[in-house]
């Protein structure tokens, strides 16, 4: 605890001598931004870039995880309902949701945010039973984004087979790695983007040929056509995992706009 103490301590002050390691003050800038990744709602202007519209899904609480999403409105982000499914004591997924305290969301394509900004709302997709034809949540705000940040427009049209699709997401594969002097692992998550064909389209899903990792999941798929965002990530196997299977091609398959309709009329009205 006595080294934890003097870590912590360390983030904002020049080491004390009541400690047995001297930690060297961090800089100013270091400092700003370690205090924009800790703070909600602060969302500064001129700090976006191109692509700043796929964002970030943070779970707190008793179960933390990350997703990806997609702002969809100045308050507005889309993600996929089983990234806001609580968890039991052994960690399964239900179909009750966790609150919109234990979310926020975080703006930037590095692995620390420019900024973060809290929820107030959550609105899943009706009918919703863990299935990936009704896989898709909205979450709305408690402040709207910088207007420079560019939203995602809707696309309820069928799906064209075979037309190039885009995926963007902040999912890895790689182990979190434990930082020195202390028990706190942390993930280099950035953002990514993967492109591939819609192969298979139905009613109220599609599938795509595209790598998926973990934490893709509620990540944006859009027809690089139109622009617009089609469906979210509700499942994906990984490039590690095909490959094992046999399969010729990695797949991600995700719900159609359509099903949801009646959520996302209902978030975007708050």
């Amino acid at each position: 605890m006595r080294l934890l103490r003097c870590v912590v301590l360390g983030l904002v002050a020049a080491a004390s001598p009541a400690c047995s390691q001297s930690i060297p003050r961090l800089s100013f800038a270091v400092e700003q931004r370690l205090l924009r990744e800790t703070t909600l709602d602060d969302l500064p202007d001129g700090r976006s870039e191109p692509g700043d519209g796929v964002v970030r899904i943070v779970r707190t609480g008793k179960h933390p995880g990350r997703c990806s999403g997609a702002l969809v409105g100045p308050r507005h982000v889309m993600t996929a309902a089983h990234c806001v499914a609580e968890r039991d004591g052994r960690r399964e997924m239900t179909l009750g949701q966790i609150t919109p305290g234990d979310l926020h969301v975080e703006l930037g394509g590095g692995y620390l945010p420019w900024g973060r900004v809290g929820v107030r709302l959550v609105r899943a997709c009706d009918g919703y039973a863990g299935d990936v034809a009704h896989d898709l949540a909205m979450l709305v705000l408690s402040s709207p984004v910088p207007s420079e940040v560019a939203p995602f427009a809707l696309g309820y049209h069928v799906p064209e087979e075979a037309a190039v699709y885009e995926l963007g997401g902040f999912g890895t594969s790689a182990q979190p790695r434990l930082m020195p002097a202390t028990g706190w692992s942390v993930s280099m998550l950035e953002r990514h983007v993967f492109r591939g064909p819609v192969t298979r389209v139905t009613d109220t899903m599609l599938m795509v040929e595209l790598p998926g990792r973990p934490g893709d999941s509620g990540g944006p798929i859009v027809d690089t056509t139109t622009g617009r965002l089609v469906s979210v990530v509700s499942h994906g196997r990984a490039a590690d995992e095909w490959s094992r299977s046999g399969e010729a091609s990695p797949l991600v398959t995700g719900p159609r706009l359509s099903t949801c309709r009646q959520a996302i009329a209902d978030a975007l009205a708050r």
